[in-house]
């Protein structure tokens, strides 16, 4: 990483204008824009699109937090085509020693589902890998030198810069800070940057990206304030840059950017979020629950009101009798009523009712509801059983067969992302190469193809490796198996024979003893 001078915190070049322009109406009078409807494509919720990425940003990460059908969506497209990390070497060790990192230290299957919520979210995902890191402060006078996270009782960290207290002379001043990268296993970690600091150059004529992130305003707080903790882990040129007011330019073969295809804009820097198509979708659902939140508080549970009844057309109730007294009788009644249901009121005139309300069930959107939700996953790009259920994979289910494809597309951007998670491991801890790999993904068991499969191994057209590894079995384990099932069986049918053939013999002398005894009672 470098320091961008003059960059700051900043907006990306080109992004503040992208949906904005002539044809965004405005209200007659008023400064805001607003729903003057120049264009027959224009609508309200027009009026609410994000003019710059990085509002399109927050919008996509409310919805993500707050709808659940864009929240169990998103999820699903990122956890079901996850699968195990195959690693191939001639060593058997050195394949359980990139195993064991992975899986126990990493945790890679866990980061690729998190980087698939950034990927179908924001369209992006930045990935890079974090080495342990070690700062030193070093005394100006006499060199003595101190590991920072040992020694915090001899420094301060104010107006960033690191004062120390030398325990050798004695004296105290800013002190010089070294980072050192230290090759261990244990404390390398996967970091993921939020979309949200990051800012992207892009070069139409050469291709190329120029990536610069701004540090958060909380981190930025924790070192204004000289927190210990974190400036001890924080590597330098992020204090020095927010010294000097100043980004970060991330190095070209150190951050790894998984993005989402887009249109040959202005923004073909940023990848196009899964979510951006649904917004006004999503707005209008918005505004039926709204609607429906209404309905559901004024109109389902009814007023009902009581009054007296004429008992003829002639008699008047409100002349004859005193209304006060006969309110406080009928509530009277009522509460007695209300502690023992099986009480019988006496009333001196027929009493009336009438209920106001209670038709909300006749007003209910569900149906309104239901069909704009199925219009929002449908938008996501996927059926409307990979979220409910019932989904059963045919060789001919043309929907299932794009959903994978376009998973196969996915899992193809996780391979460069394992390589260069690779060659920075190899690189850093000096391991052997080893080629990795995932398991092929499938949608489902499809029945059909693994008994074709099987007819042409049959047939001796397929070997038997290529027909398990199919079934995701590895054929060297199988045989294995295979042949210690067979020592086993073999061991168990010798017993078996050896145990049948003494109860032969056992058999033959009680027989011989007892033909023999047979002879001579017949001589």
């Amino acid at each position: 990483m470098t320091i961008a001078g003059g960059l700051g915190i900043m907006g990306g070049p080109g992004n503040a204008m992208r949906f904005s322009g002539v044809s965004r109406g405005r209200i007659q009078g008023s400064p805001v824009q607003g729903v003057n409807y120049p264009s027959p494509f224009f609508d309200v919720a027009h009026t609410y699109l994000p003019v710059t990425v990085k509002q399109m940003f927050r919008w996509c990460r409310y919805y993500f937090l707050t709808n659940p059908l864009i929240n169990a969506t998103v999820f699903k497209l990122s956890e079901y085509p996850i699968t195990d990390i195959i690693f191939d070497h001639e060593d058997a060790g050195t394949r359980k020693t990139y195993a064991e990192f992975f899986q126990d230290r990493l945790r890679y299957r866990s980061f690729m589902i998190e980087v698939g919520l950034d990927y179908f979210t924001y369209g992006n995902a930045f990935v890079s890998v974090g080495y342990p890191l070690q700062k030193y402060l070093s005394c100006k006078a006499c060199g003595h030198t101190e590991l920072a996270s040992k020694c915090r009782t001899n420094w301060t960290f104010t107006n960033y810069q690191f004062r120390l207290h030398c325990p050798r002379c004695g004296m105290t001043g800013d002190a010089a800070v070294k980072d050192i990268t230290v090759k261990n296993a244990s404390g390398i970690k996967l970091i993921r940057w939020n979309p949200e600091d990051i800012e992207i150059v892009y070069n139409d004529l050469t291709g190329n990206y120029t990536y610069f992130y701004t540090i958060p305003a909380v981190i930025r707080n924790d070192i204004v304030i000289g927190r210990k903790e974190i400036v001890e882990d924080v590597p330098q040129i992020f204090i020095q840059a927010l010294k000097e007011q100043k980004g970060i330019t991330f190095s070209a073969d150190k951050l790894f950017h998984l993005r989402r295809p887009t249109l040959a804009t202005q923004d073909r820097g940023w990848g196009i979020p899964l979510l951006l198509a649904v917004l006004k979708d999503t707005f209008y659902l918005q505004i039926m629950k709204k609607a429906q939140e209404a309905i559901l508080l004024e109109h389902i549970v009814p007023l009902r009101v009581l009054f007296p009844q004429p008992a003829s057309g002639t008699a008047d109730p409100f002349t004859s009798i005193n209304l006060a007294d006969w309110r406080d009788h009928v509530a009277f009644e009522i509460a007695r009523w209300r502690l023992d249901p099986n009480y019988i009121p006496i009333m001196p005139l027929p009493l009336g009712t009438q209920t106001i309300g209670g038709d909300g069930k006749a007003l209910l959107m569900t149906g309104e509801i239901q069909q704009w939700s199925e219009q929002i996953i449908i938008g996501m790009g996927v059926p409307r059983e990979f979220l409910f259920g019932g989904m059963s994979y045919a060789g001919t289910n043309v929907s299932m067969r794009m959903l994978e494809n376009a998973f196969l597309g996915y899992v193809q951007r996780h391979k460069g992302l394992l390589a260069f998670v690779m060659q920075e491991v190899q690189s850093c801890l000096g391991w052997p190469k080893v080629t990795a790999r995932f398991k092929p993904f499938k949608m489902a068991d499809d029945l059909q193809r693994k008994a074709y499969l099987f007819q042409l191994n049959q047939a001796q057209k397929i070997s038997d490796t290529t027909l398990l590894s199919d079934a995701d079995l590895d054929a060297d384990e199988e045989n294995k198996r295979m042949i210690a099932e067979t020592e086993d069986r073999i061991d168990a049918m010798k017993k078996q024979q050896v145990a049948m053939a003494e109860v032969q013999g056992e058999a033959s002398l009680v027989m011989a003893k007892y033909q023999a005894k047979a002879q001579q009672l017949t001589q």
